[in-house]
């Protein structure tokens, strides 16, 4: 078992590999997308940022920290890596919506330990590391006071894609029925990276999120309970990189949250916390039956 990052010299690497990315992206609009083997959007920007922020990080970072990219998969040490979404909000970012997020994460122990999330777009950048708070740009940044689901502004994922998407448009729709019902206002921004730092900085007072990978959450996770938020799985167990889904809310939403999530119960987006561990690949299909590919990268 490899020892914690030294997180005061991972931050300015982590900045430098995202400052890389963020001059690609702005400079390189998409041409083209296509659609890998579960049916995830992909663009040559997605491709060539990964490259770019995997040579830097390869480059610049301690070499017994690993790599998972979510174009290219994982290698290096799987106790401690660094985990990159290139491009979360592919399709919006092909059309020239600007709510899309470059997401680089740090984890450790299955723990997301350091998070830097750009909006190239919207021209701001979320940060954090474990027990030094969560910052937007310049300044600190919390989660929102709201007390009652009644006033709250809550993020949900995208309806299915991939080798669930059957399954994962039903429940979506349950809990869309149940938020709907309940919450302010319901959004849907196909981005869970920018879900996770609007919760953040109290743009959203929650998120809802099925079927995460650990790229899509890792950074937003850490960046969002530096904020005083609370980042759990759909049973109010904290979140990790095993899980399946993750809800992010402020504190005092809890009560009102987590019965509504109990529609997911019995299905994949349920916790296992007694099921043995899969291998995550960037194209790989869900499991047969009931079960599902674990979010954990190896």
């Amino acid at each position: 078992m490899s020892s914690a990052p030294d997180l005061t010299a991972a931050l300015p690497v982590a900045h430098a590999a995202i400052d890389l990315a963020v001059e690609h992206v702005l400079s390189h609009p998409p041409r083209a997308i296509r659609y890998k083997g579960d049916r995830t959007p992909v663009s040559e920007v997605d491709e060539s940022v990964e490259q770019l922020v995997r040579q830097r990080l390869t480059i610049r970072a301690h070499h017994d920290i690993g790599f998972v990219g979510e174009e290219t998969g994982p290698f290096g040490n799987r106790d401690t890596y660094w985990v990159l979404d290139p491009i979360d909000g592919t399709i919006n970012h092909h059309h020239a919506n600007p709510l899309c997020a470059i997401a680089l994460g740090l984890i450790h122990q299955d723990q997301p330990v350091l998070g830097v999330t750009a909006l190239p777009f919207l021209g701001h950048r979320y940060w954090a590391a474990h027990g030094h708070g969560a910052h937007r740009d310049d300044g600190p940044v919390s989660a929102s006071s709201s007390a009652a689901l009644n006033t709250a502004l809550v993020g949900l994922s995208d309806y299915g894609s991939g080798p669930d998407d059957g399954l994962r448009d039903v429940l979506c729709a349950a809990v869309d029925h149940e938020l709907t019902a309940r919450a302010q206002g319901l959004r849907r921004y196909g981005s869970s990276a920018l879900d996770l730092v609007w919760v953040a900085d109290g743009t959203l007072d929650a998120c809802v999120l099925l079927g995460n990978h650990t790229w899509d959450t890792a950074a937003g996770a850490v960046i969002a309970r530096e904020a005083g938020a609370l980042v759990l799985d759909a049973d109010g167990s904290p979140h990790t990189t095993r899980s399946r889904c993750a809800i992010a809310m402020t504190p005092k939403l809890r009560d009102d949250m987590l019965p509504l999530m109990r529609v997911l119960r019995g299905s994949r987006f349920w916790p296992d916390h007694d099921a043995p561990d899969a291998v995550e690949q960037p194209t790989a299909p869900a499991g047969p039956g009931g079960s599902m590919t674990r979010t954990r990268p190896w």
